[in-house]
């Protein structure tokens, strides 16, 4: 039962994060927003909490930039 109610945690949190994001991205696909919005989601994270309460919240947090070295590897992505 333990792990049932985790895979439920877990599966609400992805939701609530792919309902916040107004875009298709990576995994997250939906018919309502099929195209990427760099403008708005290129630059972010959309970051899921569960507080003492229980209820989820989701926050977007400025993504870390790629330190060079990293960069290199990965073909000059931003």
């Amino acid at each position: 039962m333990f792990e049932v109610r985790n895979l439920l945690t877990v599966s609400e949190a992805i939701a609530r994060s792919a309902r916040h994001r107004t875009e298709s991205r990576g995994a997250h696909s939906r018919i309502d927003y099929p195209d990427t919005n760099d403008t708005k989601w290129g630059h972010v994270n959309s970051v899921v909490a569960k507080g003492k309460n229980g209820r989820m919240t989701v926050r977007n947090s400025p993504l870390a930039a790629i330190p060079d070295d990293l960069r290199g590897l990965l073909g000059g992505a931003h």
